[in-house]
C-alpha cells in the first residue's frame, strides 16, 4: 500500500507541475481540475478490491486476480532468462511444450492462453499480461500499484476522448469529463487490473490521432503510431476498438468535409456501407456473416457461464462439471491436471472449434491438461430465443441497455447497473426530445447514439450474461450520455476558462 501512495503522489505532482508532460494541458480545464477528477477515479481501486473481497471471496478466482498472478509468473521468467523475456514481450518467444518457458512458467498461468481459442477474432489477454509483467519490476508485488497504473492509463485515454470531442461541447467541458470519468461501470472496472484500463487508453489515443489526421493532415510519426494502435485493437478487443476506429474515422471524415452538406445522412450511409463491407469480408474469408459470428460467440459464452472446470491441451478445450473430484492434480502443480477414469465431459477440438463433442466416459487418464478456469455457475445468465430474429433483436437491446432496473436487481453490482440504466433511459429521452425540438446540428448526437446502440446490440446478442454486459458496454453507453449533454442547456459561459 505504501508503494501505491508514493506512485499516486508522483502522478499527482507531475499533473500539477507540467500537466504530466503536457498530456493534460488544456485551454479549458486546468491541472487542478484534472487532479480532482483523477482523485475521484482512483477511489475505484480500493472500492473494486473491497467489493470482490467482501462479496465474492477475493480477487483470486476472477480476472483481476488472475491477470495479477500471471503477470508475476511471466515476470519471474525475466529473472531466469532476460533475453527470452525480451523476446516474449515482442511476441517472438518459443513456447512449445518442452521449453523452459512453457514447462516452468506458461503452464502455471491461467489467462495467457485464454482468449486465443477463437478462430474468428482474438480477444487477447497476452497484451495485458505482457504490459503488467513489465510493470511488475516497479510494482513491488503490489496489486494496488498495478491497479493504479491501469486506472491512470484509462484516465489518459479519457482525457484524449475529451480532447477529441470537446469542440462539440463548448461551455460544457467539465460535464464531458464528469461523464467520461464517473459513469458507474467505466469508473468501477477501470479501477482494477483488467483489460478496461488499457482498452480505454487505446480507444482515446486512437480516436484522438484519427481526429488530428483529418483536421491537420498527414504526419508520418502519427501515422505509424496509429497503425500500431490499430494492430493492437485487432487483437485486444476488436469488437469495440476496431468498430470504434471505423465509426469515428467516418465521423471525422464527414465532419471535416466541406463538400458534404447533409452530414447526418452521409454518416449513416457510409456507416452502413462499412458494416456491409465488413459482413461481406467476413463471409468471404471466415465463411460466416457477422450475425452468425455473434451467435456463435453467444453459444460459447453461454457454455462458459454455466460454470465448470475448463482444461486445455494442444488438441482440445475441455469442460467438466464444477466438481474438483473429477480431476487429479499432477504432482504439486496447481495448474496441471489429469481427468479421472469414466468422467463425462464435453470438449472442442482446436481444428474445428464450432463443433461441440461429447465423451460419456473418459478413458485417457494420462493426458495432462492446463487449468484455464474453475468457476461455479453464474447467477446472472440471460436466456432468450435466438431463433426469432425480431425477438432476439429486442432482447439484445433490452438486456444491453435497460436490464436490470432496481425492481429486478439481485446484487450490489446489479443495483449499480440499475442506477446506470436509469441514466441511460433519461439520456435517451433527452436525446429524442432534443432531436425533435432543438435546432442544433443533429450530426454529432446522432453519430454518438448510433455508435452506442450498434455496439450494445452486438454485446447484448453475443454475451448472454448481465454482469458481463454491464462491464463490456461501458465504453459505448457513455456516448448516449454525451448525446444528451449535447442538447442540455448547461455551461452557457463559453469564453471563461475553467481555471480558477
Amino acid at each position: 500500500m505504501l508503494a501505491f501512495i508514493i506512485y499516486l503522489f508522483i502522478i499527482l505532482f507531475l499533473i500539477y507541475k507540467n500537466n504530466f508532460f503536457g498530456i493534460f494541458k488544456d485551454e479549458r480545464v486546468n491541472s487542478k481540475t484534472f487532479i480532482f477528477f483523477f482523485l475521484l477515479k482512483i477511489v475505484a481501486v480500493p472500492v473494486f478490491y473491497f467489493v470482490y473481497k467482501k462479496l465474492y471471496g477475493g480477487l483470486e478466482r476472477f480476472d483481476a486476480g488472475k491477470f495479477y498472478e500471471d503477470s508475476r509468473i511471466i515476470n519471474d521468467y525475466a529473472k531466469n532468462d532476460l533475453l527470452g523475456y525480451i523476446k516474449l514481450l515482442f511476441g517472438l518467444q518459443d513456447e512449445n511444450p518442452g521449453t523452459n518457458l512453457y514447462d516452468n512458467y506458461i503452464l502455471k498461468t491461467t489467462q495467457w492462453d485464454n482468449g486465443r481459442l477463437k478462430e474468428y477474432l482474438y480477444n487477447d489477454n497476452r497484451v495485458v499480461i505482457r504490459i503488467h509483467s513489465f510493470l511488475h519490476f516497479i510494482a513491488f508485488n503490489s496489486y494496488y500499484v498495478h491497479a493504479l497504473f491501469s486506472c491512470f492509463l484509462s484516465f489518459i485515454g479519457i482525457t484524449y476522448l475529451y480532447k477529441s470531442f470537446k469542440s462539440f461541447f463548448a461551455g460544457k467541458e467539465i460535464f464531458v469529463l464528469a461523464i467520461l470519468c464517473l459513469l458507474p461501470a467505466l469508473w468501477f472496472y477501470t479501477g482494477a487490473l483488467l483489460k478496461e484500463g488499457l482498452v480505454i487508453f487505446i480507444f482515446g489515443c486512437t480516436i484522438y490521432l484519427i481526429k488530428n489526421y483529418f483536421e491537420h493532415g498527414f504526419k508520418f510519426h502519427m501515422f505509424v503510431l496509429l497503425l500500431f494502435l490499430f494492430f493492437v485493437s485487432l487483437i485486444l478487443k476488436p469488437y469495440l476498438l476496431f468498430f470504434a476506429s471505423c465509426t469515428f474515422g467516418i465521423f471525422f471524415l464527414v465532419n471535416n468535409s466541406k463538400k458534404i452538406k447533409y452530414k447526418t445522412l452521409a454518416f449513416i450511409i457510409l456507416l452502413m456501407v462499412a458494416i456491409s463491407s465488413l459482413n461481406l469480408a467476413s463471409i468471404k474469408f471466415k465463411s460466416r456473416s457477422l450475425l452468425s459470428a455473434a451467435l456463435t460467440q453467444q453459444k460459447m459464452f453461454a457454455d462458459a457461464s454455466k460454470g465448470g472446470i475448463f482444461l486445455l491441451d494442444n488438441v482440445k478445450f475441455v469442460r467438466l462439471e464444477f466438481d474438483s473430484t473429477l480431476v487429479k492434480k499432477v504432482g504439486t502443480n496447481d495448474s496441471l491436471f489429469t481427468i479421472k477414469k469414466n468422467v463425462p465431459y464435453i470438449y472442442w477440438e482446436h481444428s474445428h472449434q464450432e463443433d461441440t463433442l461429447f465423451s460419456s466416459a473418459n478413458l485417457d487418464t494420462l493426458t495432462q491438461y492446463k487449468l484455464v478456469y474453475q468457476l461455479p455457475k453464474s447467477g446472472s445468465n440471460i436466456l432468450f430465443d435466438t431463433k426469432n430474429f425480431i425477438g432476439a433483436t429486442v432482447s439484445a437491446f433490452y438486456y444491453s441497455l435497460f436490464y436490470p432496473f432496481f425492481f429486478n436487481s439481485k446484487s450490489l453490482i446489479q443495483l449499480l447497473a440499475s442506477f446506470e440504466n436509469l441514466l441511460i433511459l433519461i439520456s435517451i429521452f433527452i436525446f429524442l426530445f432534443g432531436l425533435i425540438q432543438n435546432k442544433k446540428d443533429k450530426f454529432p448526437a446522432v453519430a454518438f447514439v448510433l455508435f452506442a446502440i450498434l455496439l450494445c446490440f452486438l454485446i447484448g446478442l453475443s454475451t448472454p450474461n448481465s454482469g458481463a454486459i454491464f462491464r463490456y458496454r461501458s465504453p459505448a453507453v457513455v456516448f448516449i450520455l454525451l448525446a444528451a449533454l449535447y442538447y442540455l442547456p448547461v455551461g452557457k459561459n463559453k469564453q471563461e476558462s475553467i481555471s480558477n
